[in-house]
């Protein structure tokens, strides 16, 4: 994805903006064929119904249907425990989202007719023919094909809501008094983590450092985003420094609690 990066020096702060050029946006996630990988799959799907402000019970049914389908191709894709990877790619661009998902399992179409001369049981009835409807039901297009070894199931759902790229992230790093100040303005999501965390990579080679990271503009912060906060957490307890994270929103803060990160740093 392109992007313009502006930094101002001047002094001893370093102002750094990320800007989100292209009116696309493209994510993606692997998975191993193991039914508890699922969770993960939630996860993405909830930080991307988030990122692109989709209504929740929008987000929701989406979220069933890839759920659905993710778990039709473990469970029937892959016979005899056979080990393998399944990977979901949104594309997101104005008005529509697109999803594909590309397994190398049994080539089988999950939304092929029947044999008419055979006649489901009702737990097939209730199950498969439930789940077919819900993703119909859900999406707009839903496409099968093969390419190879390759099975590709493309599905699009159209989005009557203003597309707008992934927020704004804005990160001043300055030095008041011995004391570094790690202002942190906007969503650290998934998209930015790895911008922010090139933003941070000269703290991690500060020696004996105090870092106060300020979040009381922050709006949200995703896995990815605490990942980098672990890894500098680390790298000053390393260099025998302090790390305070302040001015925090509730919101974020349950955040930390959730994933039981609230332990591992100095919260004021």
């Amino acid at each position: 994805m392109e992007k313009m990066i502006f930094a101002w020096f001047y002094q001893t702060t370093i102002h750094i903006i990320i800007i989100h050029q292209q009116k696309n946006m493209e994510k993606e996630i692997i998975i191993n064929n193991k039914l508890n990988e699922i969770s993960r799959i939630s996860q993405f799907m909830e930080e991307l119904g988030v990122s692109l402000n989709i209504p929740s019970e929008i987000a929701m049914s989406i979220n069933l249907a890839i759920e659905e389908i993710i778990a039709n191709i473990i469970q029937n894709a892959y016979p005899d425990d056979k080990l393998g990877e399944i990977l979901l790619q949104a594309n997101i661009t104005p008005g529509k989202l697109t999803f594909q998902i590309t397994d190398e399992g049994v080539a089988v179409d999950p939304f092929q007719k029947s044999n008419p001369d055979v006649k489901p049981s009702l737990e097939e009835q209730l199950t498969k023919g439930l789940g077919h409807f819900l993703i119909h039901r859900t999406m707009d297009e839903v496409n099968y094909r093969t390419i190879g070894t390759q099975n590709l199931l493309t599905l699009v759902k159209r989005l009557d809501i203003d597309f707008k790229p992934d927020a704004l992230l804005d990160t001043n790093i300055c030095r008041v008094d011995g004391i570094i100040v790690l202002d942190i303005k906007g969503r650290l999501d998934t998209a930015n983590a790895r911008d922010f965390s090139m933003a941070i990579q000269p703290l991690l080679q500060e020696v004996n450092p105090n870092i106060i990271i300020n979040c009381e503009q922050m709006s949200y912060i995703s896995s990815s985003g605490l990942r980098c906060f672990l890894i500098l957490q680390k790298s000053v307890q390393k260099n025998r420094g302090s790390l305070i994270i302040e001015a925090m929103k509730p919101e974020i803060k349950n955040i930390f609690e959730m994933t039981g990160c609230t332990s591992l740093f100095n919260i004021r």
